[in-house]
């Protein structure tokens, strides 16, 4: 019973494969504009430390810039609008101001800039010193020269602002963000597909269990009618004869489950017929009334397996008959030629479909019926589809109305 749950198979690998490209598109899009963001976040901290540092060139800082009021200013007035770690220092390395380096800007005293390269242990400036050598270790310290002859004055040491380090970090959370995606909409998937093979399994049981079930027990009926005497055989065995020859259809049916079917040229009426009188003998013992009209179009010739195109259109008919509660119920069976497709429509004037319902009724383990599992026309979909590269469709449905459904087949093509 392989071939049953091979489609599904298929088609969820198709899918599993879209989701596995989406979800690396996805990751690779995202990284590469994520990339590109944190470089251009990147740039702007080396841009305006070039430009700070340029405004110090222009504002001819001198060598001893602590000595010069003005220069305290335009640190003050600059550094404020800056948004990343920043340390600006003499040319000899001293710290004259500085901002987001987790310190507190505060002036220097003449003793502190020159016991600056001998600190003592626990000092304050000590972290300042420790911060200038990590913004060194991010980026190459801009130089602040005079205009005149170039000569160095003072250093700009800067680092990435703490956003740019946040954003660093995003890549590797969408990345995790997306593999949880993936995972879960496999795991998703696995549930879907061992829910729909435990009904396929499970429904083709009951179904082994329904189709046997009908000839044996007409079987044993007739064994006790010739047990007591109540029938003589010639009156029995033809009807004997019959219930074998549905039970050898019915092994042949489930014989063919499980490996490629045959297609052969078929009388595509012959076959509606044959099962709509199956059924026309066996409605009268249900204790329903129901009329079945036929109107069938010359059969230009179709490729079918014939059990079990059979065991489709006896799916199909069970389900109208099942639906039909009233005394003058009608199944109508017709078949149509149009452009190079054969058409089968079978309809009834049953209870019909809730509109909630139409989606889902060609789904497997999908039933409203007390004691059903689901796989009738999941069956008839798989044997028209899968087998036959035809199609089925519910046509038309109405609550309380009832139900059409189309079943569209190729023609035999030429060279068959």
């Amino acid at each position: 019973m392989v071939s049953f749950v091979k489609p599904h198979s298929r088609w969820t690998g198709i899918w599993r494969s879209y989701l596995f490209v989406g979800a690396a598109s996805l990751v690779l899009v995202s990284l590469i504009y994520t990339t590109l963001l944190i470089r251009k976040l990147e740039e702007e901290p080396r841009i305006m430390s070039r430009v700070f540092a340029r405004f110090c060139m222009t504002a001819a800082v001198p060598e001893v810039v602590g000595d010069v009021p003005e220069t305290g200013i335009i640190f003050e007035e600059i550094i404020q609008k800056i948004n990343f770690p920043v340390v600006v220092t003499d040319r000899k390395g001293v710290p004259l101001a500085w901002k987001n380096i987790g310190i507190e800007p505060y002036p220097m005293t003449t003793e502190q800039m020159k016991q600056w390269d001998s600190l003592p242990p626990g000092d304050p400036l000590t972290g300042i010193k420790t911060a200038i050598l990590k913004l060194d270790g991010e980026n190459q310290p801009i130089p602040m020269m005079l205009n005149s002859d170039s000569t160095v004055v003072g250093y700009v040491h800067y680092g990435n602002p703490q956003i740019l380090k946040e954003l660093g970090y995003v890549p590797f959370i969408q990345i995790g963000m997306i593999a949880l995606f993936v995972w879960i909409g496999f795991i998703g998937f696995r549930a879907i597909k061992a829910g729909e093979e435990r009904a396929v399994w499970v429904g083709l049981a009951r179904e082994a269990a329904h189709q046997l079930g009908t000839p044996i027990s007409s079987l044993m009926g007739w064994l006790t009618l010739l047990q007591d005497g109540t029938k003589t055989p010639p009156e029995i065995i033809p009807e004997m004869e019959n219930d074998l020859a549905h039970l050898e259809r019915v092994l042949n049916r489930f014989n063919q489950v499980g490996s490629i079917p045959k297609l052969a040229e078929a009388d595509i009426n012959q076959l509606l017929h044959q099962a709509v009188e199956y059924f026309t003998h066996r409605v009268a013992n249900m204790g329903k009334k129901i009329r079945f009209e036929e109107n069938y179009h010359h059969d230009p010739g179709v490729l079918l397996n014939r059990d079990l195109f059979t065991w489709a259109v006896e799916n199909l008919i069970k389900n109208a008959i099942d639906a039909i509660d009233g005394p003058d119920g009608v199944i109508s069976i017709s078949t149509a030629v149009a452009a190079k497709k054969i058409e089968i429509t079978v309809s009834d004037n049953g209870r019909g479909i809730q509109p909630g319902h139409q989606k889902k009724i060609f789904s497997p383990g999908f039933t409203t019926k007390t004691l059903g599992w689901g796989l009738g026309l999941s069956l008839v979909r798989r044997i028209i589809e899968d087998y036959h590269q035809g199609k089925i469709k519910l046509a038309g449905s109405r609550p309380g109305q009832g139900s059409a459904f189309l079943i569209t087949l190729p023609l035999k093509r030429h060279g068959h």
